[in-house]
Order: C-alpha cells, then sequence, then structure tokens
C-alpha cells in the first residue's frame, strides 16, 4: 500500500497553512469517528495525597484521582526537593508492563525505562499515573491489560479514547500545582506510552513538548497492524478491525494524527526494525513529511527524528537525546 501523505488533500497539494488546517481538521473528525468521544465529562477532581517519601534529590508522593462517573486514577508525583519559581513538568506515561507506574518511577521493572525518575533528578515536575487495566487499576479478577469489562460499559468508546481523556486529567492535576509553570508542560513514553505520548500532544494543546520513543507506526506498512485491533485481550481501536480485515484504508493513519502536534516541539525515536512492530524501515519516508509540514509553519527546528538499529528499546543513548530536546524547549 502507499503511504498517505501529508500535504495532499484529495490529490490536491497543500501548499499553505490554510490549506493545512484544513486537513488537520479533518484528520481529527476521522479520529474522533474511529476513537470515539468521551461520553462523561472528564471533570477531574478530588485530588488526595496517599503516600509521601522524602528522596535524596526529591519527593515522591503517591496521590490519587477521580474522573469522570467517579473512576479512581493512581499516580506518581515527583517533585524536585527545592522549587523556588514554577517548574516545568512531564507527564511520563509507562509501556504495556503490568507494574505501570512503578516502571516509570524506577520502583519496578527494567531501569531503562525509568524515564520519570531521571527526569526527576533533572529538576523536573513529573507525574506518572497509571493506565486503565495496569497497575493498581487493573480490574477485578482480570488480567493486566484485559479490556473487556470497559467496553462492556463504555461500548462506542475505544482503549485509546479513555488513555487520551486520562492524560487530559493528568495535565489538569499538573495545571492545579501552584509550583508547575503550565506554560512548560511535555509529554514522554516509551511504546504503549510512545502512542499515548502522540495521541495526548496531538489532542491537547497545552502540551507544549512531546517525546515518542517507539511509538510511532503507519497502519498501511506496519506488519503488526491487526494489533491494534484484536478480537479480545488489550483492543486500541474496535471499529478498525474490519478495514484491516477488508485491506482497505482506514479514515485516518497514525502519522497524520501526529502531524497534528506541529508546530509544537516533538521529537520523535524509532527503531529500523521494532519486535513490536516488524519492519519499519518506512518511517524515513514520514519523517521528510513531518518535516514538510513543520516547515509550513517556519518550525523545521522544532522537529526531531532519529532512529537507530536497537530494537525495541529506550537505550541510554537515546534517553540522552529526549533529556535535552526536553531541557531546550522548556528549561528557558
Amino acid at each position: 500500500m502507499v503511504i498517505k501523505q501529508l500535504l495532499t488533500d484529495q490529490t490536491i497539494a497543500i501548499q499553505d497553512l490554510a490549506q493545512w488546517e484544513l486537513k488537520r481538521e479533518s484528520i481529527q473528525t476521522c479520529l474522533f469517528e474511529i476513537m470515539g468521544n468521551p461520553p462523561i465529562k472528564r471533570n477531574t477532581r478530588s485530588i488526595l495525597v496517599d503516600h509521601v517519601e522524602v528522596l535524596h534529590d526529591y519527593v515522591r508522593s503517591k496521590i490519587s484521582y477521580l474522573v469522570g462517573d467517579g473512576d479512581k486514577i493512581t499516580a506518581y508525583l515527583l517533585c524536585p526537593k527545592e522549587i523556588l519559581k514554577p517548574a516545568p513538568a512531564i507527564l511520563a506515561l509507562p509501556q504495556t508492563v503490568k507494574c505501570g507506574k512503578d516502571e516509570v518511577a524506577g520502583l519496578d521493572g527494567n531501569p531503562d525505562f525509568a524515564y520519570g525518575h531521571e527526569l526527576a533528578m533533572r529538576g523536573y515536575v513529573v507525574l506518572a499515573p497509571d493506565y486503565l487495566t495496569a497497575g493498581e487499576r487493573i480490574y477485578t479478577g482480570k488480567e493486566c491489560f484485559d479490556s473487556g469489562s470497559f467496553y462492556e460499559q463504555y461500548p462506542d468508546w475505544s482503549m485509546v479514547g479513555k488513555n487520551v481523556e486520562d492524560s487530559k486529567s493528568a495535565i489538569d492535576v499538573l495545571c492545579d500545582l501552584e509550583y508547575v509553570d503550565v506554560a512548560r508542560i511535555g509529554v514522554i513514553g516509551h511504546s504503549l506510552g510512545g502512542h499515548n505520548a502522540i495521541f495526548a500532544a496531538a489532542l491537547d494543546e497545552r502540551i507544549k513538548v512531546a517525546i515518542s520513543n517507539c511509538g510511532l507506526s503507519v497502519f498501511s506498512e506496519e506488519e503488526e497492524r491487526m494489533e491494534w485491533s484484536l478480537e479480545d485481550g488489550y483492543i486500541y481501536f474496535p471499529k478498525l478491525r474490519r478495514y484491516f480485515e477488508e485491506n482497505v484504508d482506514p479514515p485516518f493513519e497514525l502519522h497524520e494524527v501526529a502531524a497534528l502536534i506541529a508546530p509544537r516541539p516533538w521529537l520523535n525515536i524509532s527503531s529500523y526494525f521494532d519486535m513490536a512492530y516488524g519492519n519499519q524501515e518506512f518511517l524515513a519516508e514520514v519523517g521528510i513529511q513531518f518535516y514538510q509540514v513543520y516547515s509550513l509553519y517556519k518550525m523545521a527546528d522544532a522537529f526531531g527524528y532519529f532512529m537507530h538499529g536497537n530494537d525495541h528499546s529506550f537505550p541510554r543513548s537515546a534517553r540522552d537525546l529526549a533529556y535535552a530536546w526536553l531541557d531546550r524547549w522548556l528549561k528557558v
């Protein structure tokens, strides 16, 4: 199949921002048709601090808050000890791992994915929440990442839509903290966290900087694309399944969603081969398309694209690049 061109709209070449803004609106419309609209208002509230630990370089608080119709979200809030003025903040999103936020906070799992802990060490306020179906939000009697109970309650929504709303709630929490500079909020994630970082930044302009590691793909090219719409387990987009089964183009593509982040700074990190997606060499071509979109805004320097041969990982070299990117745009 042919990769959709970002700067083409129904065979017409997009040459200015006015044309791009029209396509941008169309992408959002198509995304929500598949993702679904939230059935209840987000209404982030009842923020509680459950436990506090004073560490050598920062304070780690375990917090909870309510959203929607009473859904409880659990998270770690990592704060530098001495904040003399409102500080930059990061929403740190976990990968597909049972321990959820604990890995991001450096309490469990692979230390290569403890980017929440590492960013707190660099002076950022960090919020690392659990996803629904992981960490402390696994449905009673179910395995982690079993989304069946969610779809019983919300048959017309999607896990991606829920994750977007939960990411927006996390930004609500950060914006409610007097020691956070609301003009300097970023998002970072690996794998599932990388997808969710893209969707969150694309749909919440309070996020000023985004980093996705091993989170980008293109449906038309991906060898494992049925993983996006399984029949059971963790189902991202139920409505995509028929498109994949019939081998026709879905209403939107993942790189189109990522392009909605422009012109805000965004760094994408991907592997040429990724065991979660298969061959990803086609992403080199997609990077040129992103560059062209950012160039329309005359913000080409706000786009970063790094591809490596380290499979589905977040090695030290890539994390150093990610942290330098955040420092560049948020530590001003």
